[in-house]
């Protein structure tokens, strides 16, 4: 199952969360997680277990949560946050075929591009369930995250940012 809400916030509240997380310190090579280091990626762990590990950074993610919410996210999910990340890839980083681990029942992921900027060009798509789903800018794809997934290949010179939030689902 994937779902795909369009237009859940605005590219300024996007802009916003790559803006703060690119002047983070607080990146991270722990992801994926059983992985050699050379096929990790740069992560900043904003909630962890309902702790918030960056505050400002945790504030901004819940008042995106809430527009997801409000924007069709409650047929799927409860705003309680298991667990949020920000990402940033590039075509240097080829992405493997995975899966999520969920140490709690009942969850599912959401995900979004944080560049408001991001085109289908760049490359750079959510495959899942066979196929490439292109999110754009201001949309979250909802999803289980123990099916195989992963992020294809990005094509242009640019740094993805994404989101990913693990919540309770409906």
């Amino acid at each position: 199952m994937i779902k795909i809400l369009d237009n859940c916030c605005s590219p300024f509240y996007l802009d916003m969360i790559k803006h703060t997380s690119i002047n983070d310190n607080n990146w991270n090579m722990k992801y994926p997680q059983g992985l050699p280091f050379e096929d990790k990626h740069l992560k900043i762990d904003v909630i962890e277990n309902n702790d918030p590990k960056h505050p400002l950074l945790a504030g901004i993610a819940m008042g995106l949560l809430i527009q997801i919410y409000e924007n069709g996210g409650k047929d799927f999910f409860h705003p309680e946050i298991y667990f949020c990340g920000i990402s940033m890839k590039d075509k240097f980083r080829k992405d493997n075929v995975h899966t999520d681990h969920n140490e709690k029942d009942n969850v599912i992921k959401i995900l979004g591009l944080c560049n408001s900027d991001w085109t289908e060009e760049d490359g750079g798509a959510f495959h899942y369930d066979g196929k490439d789903h292109f999110i754009k800018p201001t949309s979250f794809a909802i999803f289980d995250s123990l099916k195989p997934h992963r992020a294809s290949d990005i094509i242009s010179d640019k740094k993805r940012i994404a989101i990913d939030f693990t919540v309770r689902a409906i």
